[in-house]
């Protein structure tokens, strides 16, 4: 009876827990989300401090940066994240409207290893309250009166150098975490054909798979990260996954255009003000694996094969994918692209049992060379499957 109470509770949490956020711009999905910090009100403040040397920031009026509430959450595959303000979230001023093209940003920045030691310190940023240890952003910039970038950046590198090496490492798909400071910092937007595509403040519009949506009265708003878009370290490890625990620190950000402060001062929306609102960490945030824990409860499956992992993964020039046979049987082993699209057939036929072993050289069925980017490989044994993921390098 124990047994089967506790198969039913851990159900009841995996329930719950693949209710996936919708990005929609409706929050009733949120009501059930306990992981949240409320702030204060009317506690925005100027973005020059720590760069003037100052102890705290300069208090400023600007309501539409002022945050009063955020929430964080996960599924199998995805970061999301809540806010609340005072003002309107996303709010810019627009040339459309004989205005100076305003911006603002929805960030939420993430100690993604659970280590002060690497990353940089909020307020290197002009952020208050300060907290350390931060590496990555999931993050949106709303410019010229609309969405323009959803993006990722990493905080890892100390110097010009670093930030070169960074770069190249980027293009690869890899993230090498290590101390790092506010100012030097790569920032990029991810396709869902997993091709990446660098990015500066008011840039070009590129919308990803970073995805925002904000309430029709505009106090609300949710983003959602997939996690792949963190990519991998140096050993092919996802930098975000299920199991690890992070620290998440919400802020609103604005060029304060249309603020309270540039109002009284008669700017008429064409000379910036900036301000900003930084909310308390949520800290320790455990990436629970729901899934696996309910199936680890359910009776054991036989299996007739197994899959194991591509090795080396990343690879360049080419990658070995082993996999064994109980009986013999038919085999098809095939590469997808990150839309799902077969690319290369590696296998189709009989095979007799035992360990099989076969290379992929990065080629497609033309033989011709595919981009660097994640591929899958699915092995299918009669009529059931197992697929994994890999990362190509050029």
């Amino acid at each position: 009876m124990r047994y089967i109470l506790l198969f039913i509770w851990l159900l009841t949490l995996s329930v719950f827990a693949q209710q996936s956020i919708v990005i929609d711009g409706q929050f009733e999905d949120w009501q059930n989300v306990t992981t949240m910090v409320t702030d204060s009100a009317h506690d925005e403040h100027d973005t020059d401090w720590f760069g003037d040397g100052l102890p705290q920031p300069r208090p400023r009026k600007y309501s539409d940066v002022d945050i009063l509430q955020v929430k964080f959450t996960h599924d199998q595959e995805n970061l999301y994240g809540y806010v609340k303000a005072s003002g309107i979230v996303g709010r810019t001023s627009s040339v459309a409207n004989g205005q100076k093209a305003g911006r603002y940003y929805y960030i939420i920045t993430i100690d993604v290893d659970n280590n002060d030691t690497t990353g940089y310190a909020l307020q290197e940023g002009n952020y208050w309250p300060n907290s350390t240890g931060y590496d990555m952003n999931m993050e949106v910039e709303f410019y010229d009166g609309a969405f323009n970038t959803g993006h990722y950046i990493n905080h890892e590198f100390m110097n010009e150098a670093e930030l070169r090496a960074g770069r190249t490492d980027l293009y690869n798909y890899i993230i090498r975490l290590a101390p790092g400071t506010y100012d030097n910092y790569l920032q990029w937007v991810v396709f869902p054909d997993s091709s990446i595509v660098e990015v500066k403040d008011r840039g070009p519009v590129y919308q990803g798979i970073i995805e925002v949506a904000v309430s029709a009265d505009g106090h609300e708003a949710e983003m959602k990260a997939p996690m792949w878009g963190f990519f991998w370290d140096e050993n092919g490890e996802p930098i975000v996954k299920l199991g690890n625990t992070i620290d998440i620190s919400f802020s609103l950000e604005g060029s304060g255009e249309l603020s309270e402060s540039a109002i009284e001062a008669g700017y008429n929306g064409n000379k910036s003000v900036w301000g900003s609102d930084t909310a308390e960490p949520i800290v320790g945030y455990y990436l629970q694996d729901y899934w696996t824990a309910v199936e680890e409860t359910s009776p054991p499956i036989a299996e007739d094969f197994s899959l194991e992992q591509n090795y080396p993964n990343p690879f360049n020039p080419t990658t070995t994918i082993r996999y064994q046979l109980q009986t013999a049987g038919h085999v098809e082993l095939a590469v997808f692209n990150a839309l799902g699209r077969q690319v290369r057939t590696l296998f189709t036929g009989f095979q007799s049992s035992g360990t099989h072993r076969i290379t992929w050289d990065g080629l497609d069925d033309n033989q011709k060379l595919l981009p660097s980017g994640v591929y899958f490989y699915r092995l299918q044994v009669d009529q059931f499957s197992r697929i994994r993921k890999m990362i190509f390098m050029q």
